[in-house]
């Protein structure tokens, strides 16, 4: 009787833990033509990124002096070509990899020019190079 309620109890408990839910972060999909995306690594909250994917600007999440969140504008090292900037049209998608910063890309869906998040070491601040 004893070996027959160890067994009833393992077999609950076995049930339990197989029927629980795992949960990770939503992903939400932006329709093709929407001109603004926000997006996150699975690297964690600092790398979530809005980006217009029309004019390439891209912003990241930052925490203002108050604790409030603000977006942040990243810079090109080298200004856009009216060539990359089709007006009113997707130019640009945003890759976020889960491996860490060095690993996100910005890249001109028309070119192929493509560009690599890069961090000022002293300052911290976020910029974007040209990568070949």
């Amino acid at each position: 009787m004893k070996k027959i309620s160890v067994i009833l109890m393992l077999v609950s408990l076995a049930y339990q833990g197989w029927t629980q839910e795992i949960y990770s972060h939503q992903l939400s999909s932006a329709p093709d033509s929407a001109r603004y995306e926000i997006v996150q690594s699975e690297r964690g909250g600092r790398y979530t990124f809005k980006i217009d994917k029309y004019a390439g600007t891209v912003f990241q999440i930052t925490e203002t002096r108050n604790q409030d969140l603000a977006w942040e504008s990243i810079i090109f090292l080298e200004e856009l070509t009216e060539v990359e900037l089709t007006p009113d049209k997707v130019n640009f998608q945003i890759f976020l990899s889960g491996l860490g910063a060095r690993y996100i890309f910005l890249l001109h869906i028309h070119t192929g020019k493509t560009w690599q998040l890069a961090e000022d070491t002293e300052s911290g601040l976020l910029f974007w190079i040209t990568f070949e």
